[in-house]
């Protein structure tokens, strides 16, 4: 871009910061983020006070910096003016890593689009918001997996032998013995019990080889759905559908999703014992990335729990073995999505969020 159309630009940008931006505003939410502005040639021009302390910054020295200046050189264009592989004239978002004053490096979630003036852009608002804490939680999660894995692969090649064994004899017993019977298929219940909670171990130590199909979302919800109405039927449930992803597909393994989306129906079905209704939503984000959402009427899952869910063999359930989260998260994981849960007493969403590849036909 030449000088004389970088200065015209950042004239413009300037009156629109004069004319727009008298008070730390958010466009995002109704809470004050951290956000900055930034030209087209790479040069902040404006810095809330938030964004200011994030970084370290006292606002007057954080409008004197450029964009390499907080952000690694891998991760901007060839001009080092925007990101890389970003698009100035969209709104785009994704994880980045910046620099503080103090030399640390913070992970951070980017929000950024354009400004628009006379049907061209002429500078980003960048919204940032820090999840080095998010990332560090997710690290440890990820080495109390491998420690689980480790700990699964050990305990199911120790007691799988022994426990065919047993159950085999066991038939033999109870087709000839004429003992009480009651016992006998006490016995053969936690066996199998047992054997469920090595299947799910063997899940967790050695997930099965991950398939890249292209997969109908739209198709995936409406089979899933299908799948659980006898049971919703059963259990004085109404699922209720509200999703139009017509033409957009995910890639990955078709039945590890649906896993993942029958367990989380599931658990609105037990979080409403006396019924109600469960809202099954999906819908596209934005053109790389697509949210469904699983809402129950339940009585909420307490703050003390909620931050503990995923957590390899936690439960609170009688008849749960602590690893369905855990193994829903590594699943979802491994397409390139993420989980989010809230809760309050009227009830619990989980979203799933993953990159949609949208169809051109």
């Amino acid at each position: 871009m030449q000088s004389d159309e970088i200065k015209r630009l950042d004239c413009l940008l300037e009156i629109y910061i004069d004319v727009n931006v008298d008070k730390d505003f958010s466009i995002l939410s109704k809470k004050t983020d951290p956000f900055f502005i930034l030209s087209m040639s790479g040069q902040f021009k404006y810095s809330n006070e938030k964004c200011a302390n994030l970084l370290g910054f006292c606002r007057g020295e954080l409008v004197q910096k450029r964009l390499n200046d907080l952000f690694g050189k891998p991760e901007l264009n060839e001009s080092e003016s925007f990101f890389l592989n970003k698009d100035y004239e969209k709104l785009t978002n994704f994880d980045s890593r910046v620099t503080n004053k103090q030399g640390d490096v913070l992970d951070v979630n980017v929000t950024a689009f354009p400004i628009l003036f006379d049907e061209g852009v002429i500078g980003s608002y960048v919204v940032l918001k820090d999840i080095t804490s998010i990332k560090r939680e997710r690290q440890l999660l990820s080495e109390k997996q491998a420690v689980a894995g480790q700990l699964a692969a050990g305990i199911a090649h120790e007691i799988r032998n022994p426990i065919t064994a047993i159950k085999g004899f066991l038939q033999l017993m109870m087709n000839d013995s004429k003992a009480e019977d009651m016992y006998y298929k006490i016995v053969k219940s936690e066996i199998a019990r047992i054997e469920l909670i090595l299947k799910e171990l063997m899940v967790l130590a050695k997930p099965n080889k991950f398939k890249h199909d292209r997969i109908d979302a739209q198709l995936l919800l409406v089979q899933v759905i299908t799948l659980m109405e006898s049971q919703a039927l059963l259990n004085n449930i109404e699922m209720i559908k509200n999703f139009n992803l017509t033409n957009v597909f995910v890639s990955g393994d078709e039945n590890q999703l649906k896993q993942v989306f029958i367990n989380f129906i599931k658990n609105g079905f037990e979080a409403m014992p006396d019924g109600g209704k469960l809202f099954i939503k999906g819908s596209l984000l934005s053109e790389g990335s697509i949210g469904i959402e699983f809402i129950d009427e339940g009585s909420g899952i307490p703050p003390n729990v909620l931050k503990r869910i995923g957590e390899p063999f936690f439960t609170t359930k009688e008849t749960g073995t602590g690893l369905g989260m855990t193994i829903s998260y590594q699943i979802i994981e491994a397409h390139k999505g993420r989980i989010d849960i809230t809760s309050d007493e009227k009830g619990t969403c989980i979203q799933v969020t993953l990159p949609a590849v949208l169809s051109h036909k």
